[in-house]
């Protein structure tokens, strides 16, 4: 057995002792782990629900799987059937959960992405133990898993397993188990690998030959910003369309947080309801600043912002406090638009309050308590409709534009005399029949009943949730913040109705003055909602008003890049950007960066002496300078001036050498060529001290189509028989050779950096170095002599 995989699972069952965690999880024969052993991933590292996710299946991955038998089938090789895990590959699932929650406290979600491949693995190898895993089973394993969907995100996630974790940590007696990851040669692997490649280059999109701008008004990794034609469609839908559920009306808000601030996605949904924070601002003498045009006050909003590095407690996450400044044109709205939220979920937090102090489901009666059967149907399933009665389609209207809980008063005052239906059909049916209707006087009713007065107790019913709609129960577990205070759900801002499908499926009226399960809005919610990370149908497609509109989708994260990328193009410092979205370096923000080189150097602030003594190619090759993109003697040359002689030397050099700026198929030349042309004119490559790499991709699909072209003349030469080489051979393999090795250089330079800072000076001939008089040729002459 591997000893590190020994110790990675010693490791893990040691931190998972220490937490309470049952290792030995109970499963039936297909992998489903009882409730009483299962693991809450949520609740492990100190997160709020929704989403809730468990450790609950150690099976196949039906998926993956599937195709894993197809191709056994093709291979010749036995079918296999589908079962729980064996012993040590159920330990290294577990221990991976671990150590990225435990260890290295990861999130949930991330977590979970990583184990799965392991699932994904595991039936490949059949009996053999993780240690020992072959490269045959983990080629057929990711050739599974290929398949198994379209758009290679699976396949990604599987080699990153192999990479990080049976690589990483060396589990496998076989080392880079992860270069047998590759398509098997058929054309649905070789079209999957296709495929996933493309999401790869889409993903990593931002270094690399895969991120160069092919033209000055190309943006970094465009792919990670939002189509404008969908970023405007979102605005116009959450700022101006009247929402048609609640659900919509709450996720619209949080869109408009979104759009306005830039927060993340989970720092959006977690807004407390104690947001609104004011600053006061005073002159020397105490009056308030705008009476000496200044600014009197500003707005700052309270978040709980993610990915800080003081949010790490022993058990888990907690939330870090923070706020940030609300620019001043959007304070209006921003306030509209919560103070709208905290009234119409009003009454929910009410009752979630008073849900979480009791612990109770229906906390305003007494378990005894008797209700009418009808009001009990509202408070279970939130439909305020249930009589026959034909709501007037002004007061629907009304309600949906502006969700007043006084409007919900009207809907039952006119229901109250009509006839109630549904009643009957509801409280018979099998998921609800064990529930008793009774009498006024508390007797169960066993003949035909009057659901005009029949009633319900309410004891039963709490009974009856708690065993068998766990998923109509609402949120009341607190997190703790930094400082450790404990934050509850009702004391965050969204908080809206669990499982709203009244409104949600029937196209009904949700009353949210009676209605029992309130939860938190769910994150993975509002990144489903628009369409960027799933199938599912998604706002745009409710709202939109053309065909063209209703196809789009997003990603929550582009409003962060987009809102991060125009903070850059305006000007603004990066450490103010790095500040304002809670980040830990100004590395970070620059990954969020998606200008344009053109909108690079447009932004530069130049001194003014620069602007007036400088012409315009001198101030362009300035700006490359300055904003470190350009290297070369020219460069170097006029960072000596500037040093030795001041700035108005350092211009007026650059003026004169203000030509020296040439874009050539290979990169940036740094050399004067104002007299004489370039004695070796388009052989940069060839170890020249002016050549400088830039991030344009036709520069690099260049030099890549010349060291290929190289590498068969060097094949070609080498392949030649000892009998056909002529007397020039060897210099001509060796003219090869060096060029060869010039271009791979070239390739592995980063862009604004010199190729060959020790290389030779190309621009200058021969005639020029040693002189072109009687003397200078007899000196050489005499130096050949010696």
């Amino acid at each position: 057995m591997n000893p590190f995989y020994v110790e990675y699972i010693a490791t893990a069952k040691s931190l998972a002792a220490e937490r309470g965690l049952v290792w030995d999880l109970v499963c039936d024969d297909q992998g489903k782990v009882s409730k009483d052993t299962r693991w809450n991933l949520t609740e492990l590292v100190g997160m709020l629900p929704p989403p809730t996710l468990w450790l609950g299946q150690i099976g196949v991955d039906p998926a993956a799987f599937q195709k894993l038998n197809e191709i056994r089938e093709r291979m010749g090789q036995s079918l296999l059937v589908a079962r729980p895990m064996t012993q040590h590959w159920r330990d290294l699932y577990l221990a991976i959960f671990v150590h990225q929650l435990v260890v290295r406290k990861t999130k949930p979600l991330s977590a979970m992405q990583v184990a799965q491949g392991i699932r994904r693995l595991a039936p490949a190898a059949e009996d053999t133990p993780p240690w020992a895993i072959t490269p045959d089973q983990v080629q057929q394993a990711y050739n599974a898993v290929l398949q198994s969907a379209e758009s290679g995100k699976l396949a990604l996630d599987f080699a990153t397993t192999i990479r990080t974790i049976v690589d990483g940590q060396k589990l496998a007696d076989t080392p880079a188990l992860v270069r047998f990851c590759h398509p098997y040669a058929t054309n649905e692997s070789l079209s999957a690998q296709q495929q996933a490649e493309t999401l790869r280059k889409k993903q990593n999109a931002h270094g690399g030959k895969d991120g160069l701008r092919r033209s000055l008004a190309e943006r970094k990794s465009a792919a990670k910003l939002p189509d404008e034609r969908a970023f405007w469609e979102l605005v116009r839908i959450v700022f101006t369309e009247t929402p048609r559920t609640f659900s919509d009306a709450i996720r619209f808000a949080a869109f408009r947080v979104q759009i306005i601030m830039g927060f993340r996605i989970g720092e959006t949904a977690r807004l407390p309801l104690d947001w609104r924070r004011w600053r006061e601002y005073m002159d020397a003498d105490g009056r308030p600043a705008g009476e000496r045009g200044g600014l009197s006050r500003s707005l700052m909003i309270r978040h709980f912002a993610e990915k800080q590095e003081d949010d790490e407690r022993e058990d888990g996450l907690s939330f870090y406090e923070n706020t940030q400044h609300v620019p001043p044109m959007f304070e209006e709205i921003l306030v509209e638009t919560l103070d709208h939220v905290e009234k119409i979920t009003a009454p929910l937090r009410k009752r979630l309050k008073l849900q979480t102090e009791t612990g109770r489901i229906f906390p305003e009666f007494d378990e005894d308590a008797l209700v009418p059967a009808s009001e009990m149907y509202v408070r279970m399933t939130g439909n305020a409709v249930f009589t026959d009665v034909d709501l007037p389609p002004e007061l629907l209207q009304a309600y949906r534009r502006s969700y007043d809980p006084s409007i919900l008063v009207e809907i039952r005052r006119i229901q109250a005399e009509r006839k109630q239906r549904g009643l009957s059909a509801f409280w018979t049916n099998p998921a609800q029949r064990q529930i008793p209707v009774r009498t006024a006087s508390g007797m169960p009713l066993d003949r035909r009943i009057d659901w005009q007065s029949a009633y319900i107790r309410v004891g039963d019913v709490e009974c009856h949730i708690r065993d068998n709609r766990a998923t109509k129960l609402s949120d009341i577990n607190p997190t703790t913040t930094t400082d450790g205070t404990m934050l509850y759900p009702h004391e965050l801002m969204f908080v809206l109705p669990v499982r709203n499908l009244i409104e949600g499926r029937n196209d009904g009226v949700l009353d949210t003055t009676l209605y029992s399960a309130v939860g938190r809005l769910d994150v993975e919610d509002l990144k489903n909602i628009l369409g960027g990370y799933s199938g599912t149908t998604c706002i745009f497609a409710r709202y939109g008003q053309t065909e063209e509109d209703r196809s789009f989708k997003m990603k929550t994260h582009a409003v962060r890049h987009l809102q991060n990328t125009e903070l850059f193009r305006l000007g603004v410092a990066d450490t103010i950007i790095t500040k304002k979205f809670n980040r830990r370096s100004v590395q970070q923000s620059h990954v969020y960066d998606h200008r344009s080189l053109a909108e690079d150097l447009a932004d530069i602030d130049l001194p003014p002496e620069a602007e007036e003594r400088l012409g315009d190619k001198a101030l362009q090759v300035f700006k490359l300078i300055s904003a470190n993109k350009a290297r070369g003697p020219v460069v170097d040359e006029f960072r000596r001036v500037q040093r030795e002689y001041g700035d108005e030397a350092a211009f007026d050099y650059l003026n004169a050498e203000a030509d020296g700026l040439h874009v050539t198929p290979y990169g940036l030349c740094m050399n004067s060529f104002t007299s004489d042309p370039c004695p070796k004119h388009l052989e940069c490559f060839n170890g020249c001290l002016h050549l400088a790499r830039t991030n344009v991709v036709s520069e690099q699909e260049n030099l890549e189509r010349m060291r290929d072209r190289f590498a068969k003349v060097i094949i070609t030469l080498e392949a030649l028989p000892e009998d056909r080489r002529n007397i020039g051979w060897a210099n001509q393999l060796t003219h090869a050779r060096i060029r060869y090795e010039n271009i791979v250089r070239a390739l592995g330079t980063e862009p604004g950096m010199q190729v060959f800072p020790d290389g030779t000076d190309l621009s200058v001939t021969a005639e020029q170095k040693a002189g072109t008089t009687i003397i200078d040729t007899m000196k050489r002459l005499r130096d050949l002599d010696d």
